[in-house]
C-alpha cells in the first residue's frame, strides 16, 4: 500500500451525517440525517455507501489513487445521476482538505462542480458539494457534517 492509498484508511467505518441541502440559490435549507459506511476493497479503493434516514435516498462512491494519472480519482452514483462521471482529486495536507473536481457534458451543456471534504479531526469531516453556476458564480448545494460512530 502506498502513501496515497493509505490516506483512505482513516475513512473506514460508519459515519453519522447531519445534512443541509439548498437546491437552488435563495431556497430554504432542507435538513436531514444519514449514515455513510466506508470500507476498503483490496487495500486500494475506498467504497462509500450512503443512505439518508429521512428520505431513503442513497448513493455510492468509489475513490482511490490512479498510479497512471498520478492523481486521486473518484466517482459517485445515485438516482439523480444518469451518467458516470470520474473526477480527479487533490489533497491539500496543510488545509486538511481533499477536493474532487467533476465535469459533465450532457445535451451540449457543461456542468462543473467540486466536492470538498475538510478533515476537522480523526472523527469529524465536513463535506461540501459546490456547483459552478457561471465562471464567477457558485452555489453550495450540499453540506454534510460526518461524525464517526463509536
Amino acid at each position: 500500500m502506498n502513501a496515497e492509498t493509505k490516506l483512505f484508511e482513516k475513512d473506514i467505518g460508519t459515519w453519522d451525517a447531519e445534512i443541509e441541502v439548498i437546491p437552488q440559490p435563495g431556497a430554504d435549507p432542507q435538513r436531514s440525517t444519514g449514515v455513510m459506511v466506508n470500507r476498503l476493497v483490496g487495500g486500494r479503493w475506498l467504497v462509500a455507501s450512503f443512505k439518508n434516514e429521512a428520505t431513503g435516498f442513497e448513493g455510492h462512491g468509489i475513490y482511490g489513487w490512479d498510479a497512471t494519472k498520478q492523481a486521486y480519482v473518484g466517482t459517485w452514483v445515485d438516482p439523480m445521476r444518469s451518467s458516470l462521471v470520474v473526477a480527479e482529486g487533490t489533497l491539500d495536507e496543510a488545509a486538511r482538505t481533499m477536493t474532487y473536481r467533476f465535469e459533465l457534458i450532457q445535451n451540449g451543456r457543461t456542468m462543473r462542480w467540486r466536492d470538498v471534504t475538510t478533515f476537522v479531526d480523526d472523527n469529524t469531516q465536513v463535506f461540501r458539494s459546490i456547483l459552478e453556476l457561471a465562471p464567477d458564480r457558485e452555489h453550495e448545494v450540499l453540506t454534510a457534517t460526518y461524525r464517526r460512530r463509536r
